[in-house]
């Protein structure tokens, strides 16, 4: 990242070996859970789940609270004691969508539901701990089912998605995963998701195509990794990529927080079990143990991807740094100081307050910015409001490749 240049001011540096902080995000159809095996599935789970390290897991196929608080007690606190929360649910008129995630790592701002003829679309908006960095993820689990009607269906469900992606406020990054039940890139729902637009989402991996019973996609297939029927479910062999996880623009552009295309796969998948259960003889990606855990847990596989944002940050040197980019005044204050900034180029701008070790207190701007000067106003309270101790902090821009940082002091 460019440094502005004159005058001297402490800079928080990104610390660590990389610039990044990187995160597993796992989409996963889990299969009417917990229903009547919950319990006999909860140890597959813990075998898959255990195999990938997720820090977010977003699945459908939930059924009830009950089946959220089990999932998290019974897999993925068993797996890791305490570190893990359920975001806010909605039971629904079917089956549902959840959200866990590491509380470590995200903060659950807000949540919300887009209710549709069949199932509802869930979405919350999630913060990284470490930076302050939001973005809003959608599930869904659009209608099954080949021919023109369910085709009809689709389409109608993902109007009602589209409409409120096209509604967000300017700059904001946005995730959709879930079960599409969607056979071919030209099908209209999945034409309307991907079309050009404040709401448009796009293929990491960019495999348009007739994915259904077609080897060319043999690698990307979601469903089935069954040939057998047990437990509920499809069992038709690896020949479907029902299960996707789309993008807004903004995250594969190789800037600020990111969605990493290369690490985006079908877990378990080997590319070599086309029409076949995952389990099927030698697997190529995982081991033994892990591909009958799949093959048992649901009749979907889970789809991973890695998240990359900007790296927890901690006071590293003195650096030159423009002063008219970033100025506090008054500097000592109490109880409050206005903060100006130039941003140089429209773009996105973050603006936050860190105290010495590193840690966020609070964010003051995310957003995009048009080009031109700006101000703000630090009141001495961190993002819950409560009133933080006197002593020296941070004010760190970043807008576009320009990292400025100027050091201020709270008196009490």
């Amino acid at each position: 990242m460019r440094k502005s240049i004159a005058g001297f001011l402490l800079v928080l540096f990104f610390c660590g070996a990389g610039i990044a902080e990187d995160i597993t995000l796992v989409d996963w159809n889990i299969l009417n859970y917990p229903g009547s095996t919950g319990a006999a599935r909860d140890p597959e789970f813990r075998t898959v789940l255990t195999d990938i390290g997720p820090d977010m897991l977003l699945v459908q196929e939930i059924l009830s609270q009950a089946g959220v608080n089990s999932y998290l007690a019974n897999v993925l606190n068993t797996i890791e004691p305490g570190q893990w929360s359920a975001a806010a649910f909605v039971d629904g008129p079917d089956t549902d969508n959840a959200l866990f995630y590491r509380t470590a790592s995200f903060t659950e701002v807000s949540s919300g539901i887009l209710p549709t003829a069949l199932r509802n679309i869930g979405w919350w908006q999630m913060r990284f701990n470490s930076t302050g960095d939001e973005f809003r993820i959608y599930s869904v689990h659009l209608k099954a089912s080949t021919g023109s009607t369910n085709e009809a269906k689709r389409l109608a469900e993902c109007q009602i998605l589209r409409a409120d992606l096209d509604a967000l406020p300017a700059g904001t990054s946005f995730i959709l995963g879930g079960d599409l039940n969607i056979y071919t890139n030209t099908e209209s729902a999945y034409q309307l998701l991907l079309s050009a637009g404040a709401g448009q989402l796009n293929d990491p991996i960019n495999q348009s195509g007739n994915w259904h019973n077609n080897a060319a996609y043999a690698l990307y297939h979601t469903q089935s990794p069954r040939v057998t029927q047990f437990g509920g479910g499809a069992n038709g062999g690896m020949d479907d990529r029902f299960d996707q996880v789309l993008a807004s623009g903004d995250l594969l552009d190789g800037t600020w927080l990111d969605l990493l295309p290369a690490t985006y796969v079908a877990y378990g998948n080997d590319g070599a079990h086309f029409n076949q259960a995952i389990n099927a003889g030698t697997n190529g990606v995982v081991s033994q143990a892990v591909a009958d855990a799949i093959h048992n847990s649901s009749d979907h596989i889970p789809v991973v991807v890695t998240l990359s944002s900007p790296a927890a940050t901690t006071v590293a040197q003195i650096v030159p740094v423009l002063p008219s980019a970033l100025t506090v005044a008054p500097n000592p204050f109490n109880p409050t100081t206005s903060i100006r900034y130039s941003v140089n180029a429209p773009g996105r701008v973050f603006l936050g307050v860190y105290d010495p070790t590193g840690r966020l207190i609070t964010t003051l701007t995310d957003a995009v910015r048009p080009e031109g000067e700006f101000s703000t106003t630090w009141d001495g309270r961190n993002d819950q409001g409560r009133s933080v101790a006197g002593g020296v902090y941070f004010a760190h821009l970043r807008a576009g490749g320009d990292v400025t940082t100027t050091k201020m002091v709270l008196i009490r």
